[in-house]
């Protein structure tokens, strides 16, 4: 029979290794757009959600997430907003690209976004919390 001390440092341990893995890191796609001639945020709206459900059922371990965002302040150009979007990792953003360019709902839902709107700059960003 284990000790209480023991007991109680493996439960630290396993809690910390716990904190660890869960906790807010991944990639980060942030992605620049402008919305094209007679769509709205609404149009982006609604494909953005598509592509969401798309990923996350053909991205093995999913957990992909999507943000759109505009700005409040500085530039507050009409049309203009983002994507950023949650990887959990670097294999997930892969096979996100791959299912977004060779199955064809992944590539209707592509074009479906490319005539909402006109995004001309992607990063990736790797994301830890701090």
């Amino acid at each position: 029979m284990k000790s209480l001390p023991t007991k109680i440092i493996a439960l630290v341990a396993m809690i910390g290794i716990y904190s660890i893995s869960n906790a807010d890191s991944g990639y980060r796609a942030v992605n620049s757009c402008m919305l094209n001639d007679g769509k709205t945020i609404d149009d982006v709206r609604v494909v953005n959600s598509k592509w969401v459900e798309f990923v996350n059922e053909n991205v093995e371990g999913g957990d992909i997430t999507s943000h759109i965002i505009t700005s409040v302040v500085g530039d507050i150009t009409p049309g203009k907003f983002q994507f950023v979007d949650y990887f959990p990792s670097l294999e997930s953003w892969a096979a996100y690209l791959t299912a977004i360019e060779s199955i064809a709902e992944g590539i209707a839902i592509d074009a479906e976004g490319r005539e909402a709107a006109d995004c001309t700059e992607s990063q990736l960003y790797k994301a830890e919390e701090s």
